[in-house]
């Protein structure tokens, strides 16, 4: 008995170009697809070039490149830098403090406000990580040319900000 071929079924994207010949309601679930992919993609692509080498989730990376330049951010301050919830903030801190990278002190003029800065083993590890994650990061946007990179940083911010202003409305 024969069995039945399987068609492989193709889908073609449409290009840039064709993106920008099309109606913005055309259009719309193509860049939302694109959003999604990336969204997706770029947690992935952290875990297996940055997090599994330097033994850090990227959560926590970022809130120690925040602390960096800093004397001491509040827990409130990291909480919308980073666009979340202030739980979430503190089990990142939690983590961060628990490996001696980071530590809490109490706000000398308000006790209810809990201020967050590098360790010296937290300024170590940024000092002798930094170099691998940022010829990784140039691996990844190597891709862009300078001008597309700011334009792609200020789309994104752009988007970014509505998208958080449409789920701020409710």
């Amino acid at each position: 008995m024969d069995r039945p071929v399987k068609r492989a079924w193709t889908v073609s994207k449409p290009s840039t170009a064709q993106l920008g010949q099309m109606s913005r309601n055309r259009a719309a679930p193509y860049l939302a697809a694109s959003v999604g992919r990336l969204g997706n993609l770029y947690p992935h692509w952290m875990m297996l070039k940055i997090e599994k080498k330097h033994g850090i989730t990227s959560s926590r990376l970022i809130v120690m490149w925040l602390l960096e330049n800093e004397e001491s951010v509040t827990m409130g301050g990291l909480a919308q830098a980073i666009d979340l919830t202030p739980r979430a903030v503190t089990r990142i801190i939690d983590g961060l403090e628990a490996d001696d990278y980071v530590v809490r002190m109490v706000d000398q003029n308000d006790r209810r406000v809990t201020n967050v800065a590098l360790t010296n083993k937290g300024r170590r590890f940024l000092k002798g990580s930094f170099p691998d994650i940022a010829a990784k990061f140039e691996s990844l946007l190597g891709v862009l040319d300078p001008k597309e990179a700011v334009e792609l940083a200020r789309l994104l911010e752009k988007l970014t900000d509505h998208m958080k202003k449409q789920i701020d409305e409710g």
